[in-house]
């Protein structure tokens, strides 16, 4: 059981940004709406959520993720063809020819950083608090959080900034070892909370705890009434092939 705090209190107005199932995400659309910027934490080769923010919101795009260099892309062609997997291998130069287009656009830019501190001494690293800064944002931001395990590294500048803040989505992993974390994040960002879904490319963890969950937040949600049934009927299964995981609250 998940407990009571991670229960959005009612049925948010949502939208679903992104495509479907993995990379999709439920969002508040007063969040999009009053944005001007999104921050996007967690790339890899999948820019959907980013190119479909855009295009409902013609917001600036800070996008980070230290893997998607040329050899990131050069490996997932190499091992397509080496495959014979030939349409596999040409869907991946269409999406990396769309890939580049996409952040080479003005409004857009693609940052090799890993977001948080700590950890591994591979990347370069930089935090929430430079990324405002050097960027010269002030306020109306919407963030994206998909980090793998390092959001636990950027909760207390998430909270320190959130006054900037209209949206975001996050992605927890090992959710049932970090409980009190996200609990912890949940009581002190001053945002609520309008949406959960559970990763079922996860499993079920200590105590029958989904290991991976989604979570929406909005400064400025609409509430469209107090009855709330799960899985929303904008909820995709991040893994078509899995069955969903379901939530049961204490």
């Amino acid at each position: 059981m998940l407990p009571n705090k991670l229960k959005p209190d009612g049925l948010y107005k949502l939208i679903r940004v992104g495509k479907d199932n993995d990379g999709g995400y439920l969002v508040c659309e007063n969040s999009v709406m009053n944005s001007n910027t999104l921050i996007s934490c967690g790339i890899s080769d999948d820019f959907s959520f980013e190119q479909h923010f855009q295009k409902i919101r013609n917001v600036d795009i800070f996008a980070y993720d230290p893997t998607v260099n040329l050899n990131f892309f050069l490996k997932k062609f190499l091992h397509s063809f080496i495959k014979l997997k030939l349409m596999l291998f040409f869907n991946h130069i269409l999406n990396w020819i769309y890939f580049k287009k996409f952040f080479n656009k003005s409004k857009n830019k693609l940052f090799l950083k890993k977001i948080g501190k700590g950890g591994d001494a591979f990347h370069d690293y930089i935090s929430i608090e430079n990324i405002i800064k050097s960027n010269d944002i002030n306020q109306k931001i919407f963030f994206k959080v998909d980090i793998e395990g390092s959001e636990y590294r950027i909760l207390n500048d998430l909270i320190k900034f959130m006054d900037k803040i209209e949206g975001l989505t996050i992605e927890f992993h090992n959710v049932d070892i970090n409980m009190d974390r996200v609990l912890d994040f949940i009581n002190k960002f001053n945002l609520k909370l309008v949406h959960i879904h559970a990763n079922n490319w996860s499993t079920h963890g200590l105590d029958d705890i989904p290991s991976s969950i989604e979570l929406s937040f909005s400064k400025k949600p609409v509430l469209l009434n107090n009855n709330i049934t799960f899985p929303h009927n904008l909820d995709q299964k991040n893994n078509p092939d899995a069955d969903e995981i379901k939530l049961v609250f204490s």
